[in-house]
């Protein structure tokens, strides 16, 4: 029987000598743990074919601005004396904006009356001749060259009361001219003058006179959005609108269209049309500069059977989503050529092409990394049907914010198109199905024919991310494990082995 030597380095060597042995065999449980485990598939989601709503709307970024601006000029020149306004002050029809030294004016005022008072006494006199040469030759008294020169002396003196008359007017509204009054009600957004300015008149100096305030009416406003020449076939005057700007985010302003303009913009090498939105801005909330987001409703469908964009594919990615559910590829194609109607086979294929078979199944090709290529016709078309938002910056909004009222494009209504669901059947099985399909949004689709209300199809975003997931740990399975801890494994191993062959591995 062998005994230790009890001794203080005894206990500790012996516990020195367990701890490879123990190292590796944790390295080697952990390891069969990790290529053991197998993450449980995930169900296939299934989602209902129901009504709903769909809208259709186009975004773009825009800038407040007012509908009608009005410089405010004086007609008379003169030092200002009184201004009672300041930037943003309200004002009303007739309200003071300035008044100006009125010494000079009311000067030339008198002057003008008296003139006219001398005038009248002169007409009264010629009036007093004419009257006396008349009756003297009446009386032959008085030569006919006399008598017509005492005629011409009165209406002489009548032409001169009315010249003089209109200097009294004249000299009278630069009078009244002196005080500025509002024109219209508004607010006033920009003061150029202030006391004691000697101003210009508008009407007496080339260059206009001088600009005392510009004002405009903020009751109602007006939006100038640049949309994408992509989006500009399909909007109009007159279809509803809606605004949020960045001051007020959770509040929505509702407008409609007023105009589109026909000259286009480049924006960094992008063609934009602006767009007019005329708001209601009662309550004076939206001021001039403010930036914000408009949306159009361009199109509205109200009540319809709706598929989800997530549970449809073309033909060309139906190979690819079959597989996905476990079904035969070449079988599916066949049943789907086989219920595709006679003669749509060529149009099909030539919108697949085009790319116009797409606003469908977007979201699994944006959010499951096993989509692939297939996945990224889906996800294009989307974006394009949203009209460039992302680029103008316009995709962080809601797709809620259009879900008011709207009216349906006349000038490019949206084409139908076809696609391909798998409906589940009574014993749980999916089946593939052509369907034609009509307005679309981000989420949702309209179903023109080929399913029914309350039928179920297989969600494809669920399925390809069951796909990535199988692929991803067929990927670690056939590296063994966790790439890390596999490297080590044969390190650990050929320690413990290698024990005659020197001092380290007998240890």
């Amino acid at each position: 029987m062998t005994h230790f030597a009890a001794s203080p380095t005894g206990a500790p060597a012996r516990r020195a000598a367990r701890r490879p042995l123990l190292l590796v065999l944790g390295a080697t449980a952990l390891l069969a743990a990790c290529g053991e485990k197998v993450e449980p598939p995930a169900p296939i989601g299934e989602v209902a074919v129901e009504r709903r709503d769909i809208v259709v709307d186009a975004q773009a970024t825009g800038t407040v601005e007012p509908i009608e601006i009005v410089e405010v000029k004086s007609q008379a020149s003169g030092l200002v004396l009184q201004m009672p306004v300041e930037t943003g002050t309200n004002v009303k029809p007739g309200d003071l904006i300035v008044q100006i030294d009125t010494r000079d004016l009311t000067n030339q005022v008198e002057q003008a009356q008296a003139d006219l008072r001398s005038a009248e006494a002169s007409l009264e006199v010629a009036k007093a001749n004419r009257d006396r040469s008349d009756d003297l030759f009446k009386a032959r008294i008085i030569t006919a060259q006399e008598n017509e020169q005492a005629n011409l002396a009165y209406t002489q003196a009548q032409a001169n009361v009315i010249r003089v008359r209109t200097s009294v007017d004249i000299a009278q509204r630069r009078l009244d001219e002196a005080r500025v009054t509002a024109p219209v009600a508004g607010t006033i957004i920009a003061k150029t003058v202030s006391l004691g300015q000697v101003i210009q008149s508008a009407t007496s100096v080339m260059g206009g006179g001088t600009t005392l305030v510009t004002m405009a009416d903020l009751s109602r406003v007006q939006m100038r959005a640049f949309m994408n020449e992509t989006d500009i076939g399909r909007i109009t005057a007159g279809q509803d609108a809606r605004v949020v700007v960045d001051a007020f985010p959770n509040r929505v302003f509702e407008g409609s269209v007023e105009k589109v303009e026909p000259q286009a913009v480049i924006q960094q090498s992008v063609t934009m049309f602006p767009v007019i939105i005329s708001l209601a801005n009662n309550e004076r909330l939206l001021l001039p500069g403010m930036n914000g987001e408009v949306s159009v409703n361009v199109e509205r469908k109200l009540n319809v059977v709706a598929v989800p964009n997530d549970a449809v594919r073309n033909m060309r990615d139906a190979a690819a989503a079959a597989e996905m559910l476990g079904l035969d590829p070449e079988t599916v194609m066949a049943s789907l050529n086989a219920s595709r109607p006679a003669g749509e086979a060529t149009a099909a294929a030539a919108d697949t092409t085009a790319g116009r078979s797409v606003p469908m199944g977007g979201a699994a090709a944006g959010g499951a990394p096993a989509g692939g290529a297939r996945g990224t016709d889906t996800g294009t078309a989307r974006t394009a049907q949203a009209g460039g938002a992302a680029a103008r910056g316009g995709a962080g909004r809601p797709s809620g914010m259009g879900s008011g009222g709207g009216l349906a494009a006349r000038r490019n209504p949206t084409p139908a198109r076809q696609g391909v669901v798998f409906v589940v059947t009574d014993s749980g099985k999916y089946e593939p199905r052509m369907v034609r399909l009509g307005v679309s949004d981000y989420d949702f689709s309209e179903v023109i024919s080929g399913l029914q209300e309350g039928e179920k199809v297989a969600s494809l975003a669920m399925a390809a991310l069951q796909a990535a997931r199988e692929q991803r740990n067929a990927r670690f399975s056939g590296m063994g494990g966790v790439p890390g801890l596999s490297r080590q494994t044969p390190a650990a191993g050929g320690g413990g082995g290698g024990g005659g062959g020197g001092p380290r591995g007998g240890s």
